[in-house]
């Protein structure tokens, strides 16, 4: 059950979180693996939720108004067909693993009731980003199953539902990353053990007690004889500074520490040269880590750019800012033998233009 707390402030902030032709993917020998990470994105802006303050006397139907809106953008943003766009890059790559961040669940209940007290969580389902996902890339020939997965934020809010009638519903957005390993190799040649999750204990939270989870998930790894562990991770937007370099020492102390090599990809909402005020990206490479595409692109220190498109998805000309999706790696025998920065565009000529408003990262390693 969900408790009342989720119409306060504190519930409402816990939102924050926040034709090209697709490039042929690199000759890979027998002792390759390819992974990828990206960012799927709710689809609107959670920020316009987050900015209302709760003290003003207009803050309910403020928050049923601005919860509709975003819930509105969420629907135009059209997720199945940005997931297809998702799914054609994975398709036309066929990475031996893939993680995603931010697969959203989304849940609604009509008529809600939050509003009047009530506790009962929405449960039908509009969108599972995951299974949309994996059933596109299962259309297309491209068959993967899911190995571990990470809950993370859960939480649910009134909306206006019908203006004329004043009709409340309530919507959920449950936040998750996961490890999706393919599922149509020989046996033997791909096998996945051990398979972990968590949520960091250090996390942002609020005076009623509400905290906003982040997390990681993880597997071990065996192929062609080689072993190693792999794992996903999002820390805390680079609003919280302090908080995100504590989740990466978590990370770092915690599933990234082990015997065999690691390969650590994810979302850390941390720049790599600290344009958006952060400073955990420098923990990692302290902790051993080798970033993979700062690896094979020393020349270009502030390329290789992952997030900033707008909320919409809507503006041509609006490119990214920062660097803060990172495939890195730690151990003997992992050799980077490509990184790739990929803009995941629909080539539609109206909105969305992008699949998310990251890129995804994608790199090979040579096994030794």
């Amino acid at each position: 059950m969900l408790p009342k707390w989720l119409l306060t402030a504190t519930a409402v902030a816990a939102l924050a979180v926040p034709v090209t032709a697709k490039p042929a993917a690199p000759k890979r020998d027998k002792h390759d693996v390819d992974v990828m990470t990206v960012n799927l994105y709710v689809g609107g802006d959670i920020g316009l939720i987050t900015a209302l303050d709760p003290t003003d006397p207009s803050y309910i139907p403020q928050l049923l108004v601005t919860v509709a809106a975003v819930y509105g953008d969420i629907m135009a943003s059209e997720p199945p067909l940005r997931l297809q766009t998702v799914a054609d890059e994975i398709a036309a790559r066929m990475p031996e693993i893939v993680a995603v961040e931010e697969a959203s669940l989304l849940r609604v209940q009509s008529p809600g009731d939050l509003i009047s007290g009530g506790t009962t969580p929405a449960t039908a389902v509009v969108y599972d980003y995951l299974q949309i996902l994996v059933a596109k890339l299962a259309a297309q020939g491209a068959h993967y199953k899911v190995a571990a997965t990470a809950e993370e934020i859960d939480v649910e809010l009134p909306m206006l539902a019908d203006p004329f009638t004043l009709a409340i519903d309530d919507v959920r957005l449950s936040d998750r990353e996961a490890i999706l390993v393919r599922s149509d190799l020989p046996p033997g040649h791909l096998r996945v053990s051990h398979p972990q999750s968590g949520n960091f204990a250090t996390v942002l939270e609020f005076p009623t007690g509400l905290a906003v989870e982040r997390g990681w998930c993880a597997v071990d790894v065996a192929i062609r004889g080689r072993d190693f562990r792999f794992v996903c991770a999002h820390t805390e937007v680079e609003t919280s500074p302090d908080i995100q370099a504590a989740q990466v020492e978590e990370l770092l102390a915690g599933p990234a520490k082990a015997r065999q090599p690691v390969i650590l990809v994810g979302d850390f909402n941390a720049d790599a040269l600290h344009r958006d005020g952060t400073y955990a990206y420098d923990l990692i490479p302290a902790a051993g880590f080798t970033d993979a595409w700062a690896k094979l692109n020393p020349l270009t220190p502030a390329g290789g750019l992952t997030w900033g498109h707008d909320a919409q998805l809507a503006d041509p000309i609006r490119d990214f800012k920062w660097r803060i999706d990172f495939v890195f790696y730690q151990g003997k025998g992992l050799l980077p033998v490509y990184a790739e920065v990929v803009d995941l565009t629909t080539g539609l000529a109206l909105p969305p233009l992008w699949a998310t408003d990251h890129a995804a990262v994608c790199a090979g390693f040579s096994l030794k």
